[in-house]
């Protein structure tokens, strides 16, 4: 689970911003939403926050700069190029050396970690991750800019509280050849895949000697990053549905009738391989053939599963359909991409409700309830936060019918406001203290909390 985010100088960021996962310890209501995944007891998370404010307040900038950080540690982006970055630091300023910085807290397995980067002049200044305990924190490693050696080229210092790393000869020489564009966290995140890919190759040898030298204690950080934080952003597509409904992983989807939408179920069809030119179905075979598993792909805003079915190599390919009932009770099948943005996005959001994962996930998503309608962003945010796990969903919404104190506790509810500088704030409700009878539905409409338009003119 994510316990605290923090970020600055990032496109409408100017000082830090601070999302504080942590539930308040006053608050009585609602306490199924305050989990406890730690070891440690007494520290409670919560499952759910709600990021409210006025159009380019920038509520969307504070999930871009998770999913910059998130990019640029996993190796999807680079410090050179990230989608999520028009420009490296606050836009509305003409000095871009000041620092970039990000901090993660999260947890995994009952254990707590912090991980911290910051970026200075395009290059990596400085990254730490640490281990928290109730009475100590470990530092796993720390990298930093050496200034004193720092002349002709980049020189980096490397320590760590763990003996293990600190006097591990791999650890030393792998740590001197990380790129100043590269976080250490993402070198070695190579290397734990690296390890995994030795690891099956191993297994099918009959031995499994593979060692992981320092990358274990590392691995926390990979899985969390890699693994449990998952970003959703409005034109994100949840390109997973059909590979679920084919392993028979699909019975989130099952609850697609109680939303009003007309349809039963969900359903796969078997697509003519002539719908497919000679060139898309021999870049569709050696897809399949890379990655030794079905492949999920989308051709003209239709959604499509290729996939090997004997020791032929025989190819399938699937699309998915809705099936409705007529007047007289009969199913008829719909093309899936017929069907309205709204049933779209109630079923690329339906999995977040059912992880069939064996560890919980974190979904982030920008603008959870567009084209929904407002009993159903409801509905889906009731039925998240009552599920029995420690799953989060943090989102951005305009939607001010969900302030309300029978569906959230004032730690969940957040603002999102523009300052006379165009440089964005985050701040909770509960810094505010109002009132548990108190309407925040129509004192956030008039204002009192900010993260509303200014239509005054002025």
């Amino acid at each position: 689970m994510l316990i605290y985010f923090s970020a600055n100088n990032f496109r409408s960021i100017d000082e830090s911003i601070e999302l504080n996962m942590k539930a308040a310890p006053r608050l009585r209501r609602h306490k199924n939403h305050a989990r406890t995944p730690l070891r440690d007891k007494k520290k409670k998370v919560l499952k759910g926050a709600l990021l409210y404010g006025a159009n380019a307040s920038g509520k969307s900038n504070v999930i871009k700069a998770m999913a910059y950080a998130k990019e640029v540690i996993t190796g999807e982006s680079n410090l050179d190029y990230c989608p999520f970055l028009r420009s490296s630091h606050f836009s509305l300023v003409k000095d871009g050396s000041k620092k970039r910085d990000f901090t993660f807290e999260f947890c995994i397995k009952g254990e707590y970690y912090a991980y911290f980067f910051s970026v200075e002049n395009n290059i990596i200044a400085e990254e730490e991750l640490v281990h928290i305990t109730p009475n100590s924190e470990t530092k796993i490693y720390h990298r930093k800019i050496d200034k004193s050696k720092s002349v002709d080229t980049v020189v980096y210092s490397y320590t760590s509280d763990v003996e293990h790393i600190s006097n591990n000869s791999e650890f030393l020489v792998f740590s001197k050849y990380t790129s100043p564009k590269k976080l250490f966290l993402t070198d070695s995140s190579e290397k734990i895949r690296e390890f995994f890919r030795e690891l099956e190759l191993s297994k099918k040898k009959g031995s499994s000697e593979v060692d992981f030298s320092f990358l274990e204690f590392l691995m926390p950080a990979f899985l969390f990053f890699n693994f449990h934080l998952i970003i959703i952003f409005p034109e994100s597509k949840y390109n997973s549905t059909l590979s679920d409904l084919s392993s028979g992983n699909g019975n989130c989807f099952d609850v697609i009738k109680n939303f009003d939408t007309g349809i039963e179920k969900l359903n796969s069809t078997e697509v003519p391989l002539n719908k497919f030119t000679t060139d898309q179905l021999e870049e569709i075979k050696s897809k399949i053939t890379s990655s030794n598993k079905p492949y999920s792909f989308d051709l003209n805003e239709v959604d499509y599963l290729a996939e090997f079915i004997d020791e032929t190599s025989s190819l399938k390919i699937t699309k998915l359909t809705s099936i409705h009932k007529s007047k007289s009770g009969e199913e008829v099948i719909f093309d899936f991409e017929d069907e309205s943005d709204g049933t779209k996005r109630i079923v690329d959001l339906l999995p977040t409700l059912s992880n069939d994962k064996k560890f919980p996930l974190t979904f982030v998503i920008d603008e959870f309830d567009r084209s929904l309608h407002p009993l159903l962003s409801i509905k889906l945010l009731k039925l998240f936060l009552e599920t029995d796990s420690d799953d989060q969903l943090i989102t951005t919404t305009h939607e001010a019918e969900l302030l309300d104190n029978e569906i959230l506790r004032r730690d969940e509810i957040w603002f999102v406001q523009k300052e006379r500088d165009g440089s964005t704030q985050l701040y909770s409700l509960s810094d505010y203290s109002p009132r548990y009878d108190k309407d925040i539905h129509s004192a956030y409409l008039k204002g009192i909390f900010g993260g509303v338009p200014n239509l005054s003119g002025q």
